[in-house]
């Protein structure tokens, strides 16, 4: 059994005929060691379990009947699988999607971030993943996944529109960003720094920092209407101080009857939800230790990774995060998911 169920529990939620679309994405292209689609993907998915190793994974293959292959030889079979993990894991998401999750006002809460990723010896990022995480359901919607130079903008993400609320920290906080965001239909509340934005007032002038200073209480919130240069609408500028009296600012299109003002912040508060899902795949999955820093085989690893991850939340019926704003400890039955390894050669697929 693979992740403490059996494969064919797991089977459920990766394509019907894996042979093929493990041949198709040229993950397969020899069956020396390796008789199907079906027990390629159980061994690579060993290869992703916590503090596993290439030698310890074939071993472990080897024991079980699943696949005769050596250590050297499981690495090149990852190396040439980044295009079927990748694949698998947005097809594994399709079954996260089908789950009704909670909404706000009607609308679809979305959260847009990034994490890094480094490997021995990094001084600096060396992968980045780029996550829209979905935050009534408590799972990633889309996943995109860069080297260093891969910028934080929601120009990278297609996966939402019309019906959602996206929120997002201050790096998404800038115009271009901005504007991709209103165009593709979704509402916003998004934090920002006036330094990095050009933000317009009333008069048509732009807002400087020490501008929006002056008018920040030392209690309670402002509100106040501003213009992105390009956009025609005016949208909202909500400011208030954190419990370090420095000021913190959220910019959104939504109406005062929508989002009152002394409820914005507690409504993008529950974006830490998508921190939480990376906190999550770095604690139990290990996926902050990555392997080599830009090797062949780190960004395979890293898709074997969320595909695990995934399938352990599909099997295990949870969510990445709780809908509360506090984290709240790992799931126990999340984490057995995807830290138990059992293996029955009666229960390998063929």
């Amino acid at each position: 059994m693979i992740l403490g169920y059996g494969w064919h529990s797991v089977q459920r939620f990766l394509p019907y005929d894996l042979d093929t679309f493990a041949v198709d994405s040229g993950a397969l292209e020899r069956r020396r060691g390796v008789k199907s689609g079906s027990r390629l993907v159980q061994t690579l998915c060993l290869c992703a379990l916590p503090n596993m190793t290439f030698e310890v994974a074939a071993q472990i293959a080897r024991d079980s009947r699943i696949a005769s292959l050596s250590g050297q030889a499981l690495f090149k079979r990852m190396v040439g699988a980044e295009a079927l993990l990748e694949g698998l894991f947005v097809h594994s998401l399709r079954y996260v999607s089908s789950n009704t999750g909670k909404t706000w006002n009607g609308l679809r809460l979305v959260a847009v971030d990034a994490t890094t990723l480094c490997g021995p010896g990094s001084k600096g990022t060396d992968q980045r993943l780029h996550v829209v995480y979905d935050l009534g359901k408590g799972v990633p919607a889309s996943v995109d996944l860069t080297n260093m130079k891969g910028g934080e903008t929601f120009k990278r993400h297609d996966s939402f529109g019309f019906g959602d609320l996206v929120m997002a920290d201050a790096c998404y906080g800038v115009g271009p960003g901005l504007m991709s965001a209103l165009r593709s239909g979704s509402r916003i509340l998004v934090r920002f720094n006036f330094e990095s934005i050009r933000l317009l007032g009333e008069d048509g002038e732009k807002i400087w920092p020490e501008q929006a200073e002056g008018v920040l209480p030392d209690e309670g919130y402002v509100d106040f209407c501003g213009y992105l240069p390009d956009w025609p609408a005016p949208l909202r500028v909500i400011g208030g101080r954190n419990n370090e009296g420095k000021g913190v600012w959220l910019i959104t299109d939504l109406s005062r009857d929508e989002l009152p003002t002394d409820s914005a912040r507690e409504l993008y508060s529950q974006r830490w939800q998508i921190e939480l899902y990376f906190k999550r795949l770095k604690s139990i999955l290990d996926l902050d230790e990555l392997p080599t820093r830009d090797g062949p085989s780190t960004r395979p690893w890293i898709w074997a990774k969320l595909l695990l991850a995934t399938l352990a939340v599909l099997l295990a019926d949870e969510r990445f995060s709780p809908w509360e704003q506090s984290a709240e400890p790992l799931g126990e039955d999340l984490e057995g998911a995807c830290k138990t390894m059992e293996v029955d050669p009666i229960g390998v697929a063929a």
